[in-house]
């Protein structure tokens, strides 16, 4: 017989591991809810801070259920019954669904492969299966979500994609090895859940990463515009002259490049046009001819208004033979288009210059000033080439340019 002594030491013993176990148990419940409720918070922080982003209330409903729900699944697989196993079964086939629906609404533009419609149908048939066929209802679940953002990472580019994608993988593999029946013991019992909760921890930090990503991809495409909008007439689309001076300097730099051609225009009679039909009849000849200048360049070209009527083209790898036909493209193009806006019949004149590289900007507006007064003088709806210095210009032969206005 088993002494009375030994008997109670070992009971203790017994009782002390089992409390040991209970205590552990209940500091890794603590421990991985408190986790869940973290990224929970700092998700929804994340979010909430900036401009909503389509998705990030489903991740952070998932994360706030999962706080509750996941302590009680852990609970569930030490102690087996049928509400603890359905609700544990829930929870496994429902987090992977509800996060991919997060996902199919942050790319609502780019439309991940398949619908909501053939999500729902995919889970409600797991969930209908997982009493009878448990793991293999989670493994075809976590396939299915995992081809899906597979395909979505090659449609959208978005790292996130592929990496939630490795993460559900993951989660899967505790219950592939429970099909080859390759778990038995309690401990065992629950890596499905553990396996669970890492994935979906992982899956929040990259949630976290993709928001952050797209927030700046939206500052810089705003700096852009911003750029775009500080550097362009508002009236014409063309540039301003702060943003064509700063962009002829930069290239100016570029050496070896042959000198560009530098044309001047207005439109002719501008003034009784304004004085004679308003001035929104004004506005609607210069969005005409701003529009007609940016169809008819290339986009190694530039385009400005200086001021009023005047505006300036500059044809980079151009010469004065091509730059009479830009001229002319341009006025037959306001021309054709002017009945369209309510508009007379407009003319323009047009002084070209070669620029130097020796010159500055000034300098050659000034000789194309020239040219452009002596395509007034000569009777207006023309172009002419102005050589030689500003001291001593040589003025080529007019070329006449579409109709003449009335």
């Amino acid at each position: 017989m088993v002494p009375k002594a030994v008997a109670s030491g070992c009971s203790a013993g017994r009782a002390s591991t089992q409390n040991g176990r209970m205590e552990a148990q209940t500091a890794a419940l603590v421990m991985g809810a408190g986790g869940l409720a973290v990224s929970a918070h700092v998700l929804w922080r994340a979010g909430a801070r900036q401009r909503r982003q389509h998705g990030w209330p489903w991740w952070v409903a998932t994360l706030a259920v999962s706080t509750l729900v996941w302590p009680l699944c852990i609970w569930a697989a030490l102690r087996p019954s049928t509400a603890g196993n359905i609700l544990a079964a829930a929870w496994l086939l429902g987090w992977p669904m509800a996060w991919l629906a997060g996902w199919r609404r942050f790319h609502a533009r780019q439309r991940l492969p398949g619908q909501g419609w053939l999500d729902g149908s995919a889970w409600a048939l797991a969930t209908l299966a997982s009493p009878w066929w448990p793991w293999q209802a989670v493994v075809l679940l976590h396939v299915y979500v995992t081809a899906v953002l597979c395909v979505g990472r090659a449609r959208t580019a978005d790292h996130g994609l592929g990496w939630t994608a490795v993460a559900v993988a993951a989660a899967a593999l505790p219950a592939m090895f429970a099909l080859l029946e390759a778990a038995s013991a309690p401990l065992d019992r629950l890596l499905p859940w553990w396996a669970g909760l890492a994935a979906l921890w992982a899956c929040s930090l990259l949630a976290l990463a993709s928001m952050a990503e797209r927030t700046e991809q939206e500052l810089r495409a705003s700096r852009r515009r911003l750029q775009v909008l500080a550097g362009t007439d508002p009236l014409t689309g063309v540039s301003n002259r702060r943003h064509f001076e700063a962009a002829t300097a930069r290239r100016r730099l570029q050496s070896g490049a042959p000198p560009p051609v530098l044309l001047l225009l207005d439109i002719d009679h501008f003034k009784q046009i304004n004085d004679h039909l308003g001035h929104a009849t004004g506005d609607r000849a210069l969005r005409l001819v701003g529009q007609c200048i940016l169809d008819a360049l290339r986009d190694s070209d530039l385009a400005v208004r200086l001021g009023g009527d005047e505006f300036a083209l500059l044809l980079h790898g151009a010469t004065l033979p091509q730059a009479m036909q830009v001229a002319e493209r341009v006025v037959l193009q306001v021309q054709r288009l002017a009945s369209n806006h309510r508009l007379p019949v407009l003319s323009l004149s047009f002084g070209l210059v070669p620029w130097r590289h020796d010159e500055a900007l000034d300098e050659a507006l000034h000789r194309a000033d020239r040219a452009l007064y002596e395509a007034k003088r000569q009777g207006r709806s023309r172009a002419v080439a102005a050589h030689g210095d500003d001291a001593a210009p040589a003025f080529s032969e007019s070329q006449r340019l579409g109709l003449d206005s009335p």
